[in-house]
């Protein structure tokens, strides 16, 4: 069983099993559409031009009023991490404690200006488009 093994333990038990685990996560990548999002600010996809790091967190915080996880390779970003309640509501990707002072804080591997890489899609061009026999049975 997968969720069992790795992925999708937290969840557990508000997604039971690997259908709702999968169908749960189709629905938020296309509720927290996070490609729009920068869109819409002006952070298009690029392999040369570079972004401050600052304003592409506070894109994403003024429309999911979370704060988000970034992962760099170089000035690159590989991954955009957004963390969730259990119940599915966003929250901020707090990761580590702070030796200093005790605080939990978020952490990046990401320099002040980074490029958002274009990326080959993986089938679905546009995150509006919808899975009917997902939207249509399993809603949020």
């Amino acid at each position: 069983m997968v969720l069992a093994e790795k992925h999708g333990t937290c969840s557990f038990p508000v997604v039971r099993d690997e259908y709702s685990y999968f169908s749960t996560t189709l629905n938020l990548y296309f509720k927290y559409n996070v490609t729009r999002v920068l869109n819409e600010a002006g952070y298009l996809p690029s392999n040369t031009e570079k972004y401050p790091l600052g304003g592409i967190v506070s894109a994403i915080q003024n429309a999911f009023h979370a704060t988000p996880k970034l992962d760099c390779s170089k000035d690159a970003v590989n991954e955009l991490h957004l963390c969730f309640y259990k119940d599915f509501k966003p929250r901020d990707c707090i990761i580590e404690r702070s030796p200093e002072n005790d605080n939990y804080f978020s952490s990046s591997s990401c320099p002040k200006y980074v490029s958002l890489p274009v990326y080959m899609s993986s089938g679905v061009d546009d995150a509006t488009a919808a899975i009917p026999w997902i939207l249509e049975n399993e809603p949020l």
